[in-house]
């Protein structure tokens, strides 16, 4: 057991910190499970494991932090909890999941670009629902919205003008590659 404070010293129980680790754990865990979610788009349940996670985290912190400062002065332990969701939301706002989804995904969707088969699959770590050609390119559809990503071949572009209901408006976002929304539009 540690000892706190110079007049009273005031030993921290093993308990509370076991229980401030495995709280800590836990949210990781959270963290790294709403992380992949992100990078691989892989299924609806793993963000449900991941909210659950840290919702679970969260009210363990809630009991175990203002004891933990209050009676025990263990700052550092129920500050590593809040660091690490800090860090996580950061890096999930940042943009870097996509951004390294798409640097896993790139070669194996270049690949499937060039016969563009009609086909739902994984191509690196993205899930594609749906492929087919449309527009003159090849359109992987990955959410029910129809968005996604479409490949045009070098020397080509994809149609450019005033958004339609139901047609493709095309964002570029790599070389050769765009990002698609498919507008609903009402008068």
């Amino acid at each position: 057991m540690s000892k706190v404070g110079t007049s009273g010293e005031v030993e921290t129980p093993r308990a509370w910190r076991r229980a401030m680790r495995a709280t800590t754990v836990v949210t990781c865990l959270g963290i790294a499970a709403l992380l992949f979610e992100l990078v691989t788009d892989y299924d609806l349940l793993v963000l449900l494991v991941a909210g659950a996670l840290l919702f679970v985290a969260g009210v363990a912190w809630m009991v175990l932090g203002p004891i933990g400062c209050a009676k025990y002065r263990e700052y550092l332990a129920v500050a590593a909890a809040p660091i690490v969701v800090g860090l996580g939301l950061g890096l999930a706002f940042s943009g870097l999941p996509d951004r390294l989804a798409w640097w896993l995904s790139e070669g194996a969707m270049t690949r499937a670009a060039q016969d563009c088969s009609d086909s739902g699959a994984w191509f690196g770590v993205m899930r594609v629902d749906n492929v087919y050609r449309t527009d003159g390119g090849c359109v992987f559809a990955r959410y029910a919205t129809d968005g996604g990503v479409a490949y045009f071949a070098p020397g080509t572009t994809p149609p450019d003008g005033p958004p339609q209901p139901y047609r493709h408006v095309y964002e570029p976002f790599a070389p050769n590659w765009y990002r698609f929304s498919t507008p609903i539009l009402h008068d």
